[in-house]
């Protein structure tokens, strides 16, 4: 008999970096082929001269009416030639002595190519619940031609590791491994190293979820397709199924990584003990039918356990270039960006408060490329975490040597006093409608300008003097317009357009009522300019005038949830 090569996925357990829930993934790099993989030695067995066999996963599952026992076996063609299968029956033996013969899928191969691997997937739904565990299974060839029948054993195989489900009463449940180990899935024909780096749980239209993002790495000199696998959840009380976000097949080059991900839908005020490393593979009882998916843990992996002081993420100093996950895909690696502001300001009359980021976009290529659509949250330092918005119009491509600003804005509520933020830039196109974090920084808000300059990136504003006056219409009501003197100095290769941020004026009297507003921009044909300017506040008009006069001076940015104030200034005229 040949002794053959035989590629197959071994049980690994690597201490990796801990990684606390809510923090930063940014783990592309030193995780995976950085860590020394401990592994078992894989079992094979000569199934024939060439063939040789594995098994793949074993599992005992329980059933409304019984159990259901299923079994994958790995076949290896080691020959130069065309093998065929030998016929045969798959039996399972338990400890107590009973058989059970398990059904083909008649998607299973009949013959295997030269060095070509095919699994074979058994199945038998069994009326009964009194089945003890497995120990054995065993190929048996059957000559019903015979009287009596002859049956003879080409293969048995002892079963050291089968799946029970997870309910209490399992006589076995896989070891559960530290958050933030690398691993490979045992039995599972397959090189690739696994290591879970962020978990977040999510809210959606849809309900609630636990994304688990989890690196992928190829240590191997070939191509790699990650195999059918899953994460499920487990809390104490039961189990949740998870789905993995992305369609299609996930390759891998010798040498690459890539991030995988998996939504998991859980009931709210549920926090899952552990999560559940599932292998799937297909059952098919007829031509035609739908195929029976059977699922098998394969591992365990403990929750991470959260700190309870809000999310983990480095200092940042405002200006400097953020630091991006190496392998998004969100941000071109040729693009810089960096947090200009972040400002946190009440809002008169509105109930609530509003924190505003403003981003520089930085193309430093050669060529146009495309703005980068990231979404972003601010979390204080209690954990509590606010939705950023985009503002509305964002240009579509940036040319190369230039910076683009973009801001975002967040509602929060009046009783937030906090001054130091993290700040998570997210993607929220590869798993939608669910996010990932690609880039997390702690900054403070920047305090109001002491002077008399006021910054509004990339402009610097001076008001040197604001007056009010007002016009009676022959309908005995007074509109207002006011005059005001200021310079204006715009950061050098700073692209602003029509999108960009606008000034409005409210002139509020006496009582407290805004008599007129009117809103200005720093760009296009009417754009403010140093010097001396008059606005006509006619938007609002009164059939009183009670003065003097408070002019608020805010920056607005359009969003899609709708205007966000920031106030700048307040001038008694």
């Amino acid at each position: 008999m040949r002794n053959k090569p035989w590629k197959t996925g071994l049980a690994a357990i690597v201490l990796g970096t801990m990684i606390i829930q809510g923090a930063i993934p940014v783990l592309a790099d030193g995780v995976g082929s950085a860590a020394a993989v401990v592994s078992a030695p894989s079992v094979n067995y000569g199934l024939t001269n060439d063939i040789r066999a594995a098994i793949k996963s074993v599992a005992v599952t329980p059933t409304a009416n019984g159990s259901q026992i299923s079994a994958t076996v790995r076949l290896y063609n080691g020959g130069e030639s065309v093998n065929r299968v030998p016929e045969h029956e798959l039996r399972v033996r338990t400890t107590s002595g009973i058989v059970y013969t398990l059904k083909p899928s008649v998607s299973n191969k009949a013959a295997l190519q030269p060095h070509e691997i095919g699994e074979l997937v058994y199945m038998a739904d069994i009326d009964s619940k009194e089945i003890t565990q497995i120990d054995q299974l065993s190929f048996v060839n059957v000559d019903l031609y015979s009287y009596p029948k002859k049956e003879t054993t080409l293969l048995a195989m002892p079963t050291t590791s089968v799946w029970y489900g997870t309910g209490a009463s399992a006589p076995q449940v896989p070891d559960t491994m530290n958050w933030g180990q690398a691993f490979t899935i045992p039995g599972v024909n397959s090189g690739l190293v696994y290591t879970p780096v962020d978990v977040t749980m999510q809210n959606t239209s849809t309900g609630r979820a636990a994304v688990v993002t989890v690196l992928a790495e190829n240590p191997g000199t070939g191509r790699e397709i990650v195999p059918d696998f899953r994460l499920d959840a487990q809390s104490e009380q039961k189990s949740y199924v998870g789905t993995r976000t992305e369609t299609g097949s996930v390759a891998l080059e010798a040498g690459e990584k890539k991030y995988i991900h998996f939504a998991i839908p859980v009931e709210n005020s549920v926090t899952p003990s552990k999560l559940l490393v599932v292998s799937t593979d297909n059952f098919v009882a007829a031509a035609g039918s739908q195929p029976v998916v059977l699922a098998t843990g394969k591992a365990a992996i403990a929750w991470p356990v959260s700190t309870g002081s809000g999310v983990a993420a480095p200092a940042y100093t405002i200006g400097t270039p953020i630091a991006f996950d190496n392998l998004t895909t969100v941000i071109d690696k040729k693009t810089q960006v960096s947090l200009m502001e972040l400002t946190l300001h009440e809002n008169p009359g509105e109930g609530y408060k509003t924190a505003v980021a403003k981003f520089k976009l930085t193309n430093t290529s050669d060529v146009p490329t495309a703005t980068p659509a990231f979404l972003s949250q601010l979390s204080n330092a209690q954990g509590v975490t606010y939705q950023g918005t985009r503002q509305t119009n964002v240009t579509s491509m940036m040319n190369p040597g230039l910076s683009y600003v973009v801001s975002y804005s967040f509602i929060v509520p009046q009783s937030e006093t906090g001054t130091s933020f993290a700040l998570k830039l997210l993607d929220g196109q590869s798993v939608a409608p669910f996010t990932t974090t690609i880039a997390a920084l702690q900054t403070n808000v920047q305090e109001d300008s002491t002077d008399d300059v006021i910054s509004m990136y990339p402009f610097d504003l001076k008001f040197n003097s604001i007056t009010v006056g007002s016009i009676t219409t022959p309908q005995l009501t007074y509109t207002y317009k006011f005059t005001l003197d200021l310079d204006i100095t715009q950061k050098e290769n700073i692209v602003v357009d029509n999108n960009f941020s606008k000034l409005r004026f409210e002139i509020v009297d006496n009582a407290g009522r805004v008599v007129g507003s009117k809103d200005a921009a720093l760009t296009g044909d009417n754009k403010l300019v140093s010097g001396k300017q008059t606005l006509d506040a006619s938007n609002i008009a009164s059939d009183q005038m009670s003065s003097p006069f408070t002019v608020n001076v805010y920056e607005v940015i359009d969003t899609p949830s709708g205007t966000a104030k920031r106030l700048l200034k307040t001038v008694k005229s």
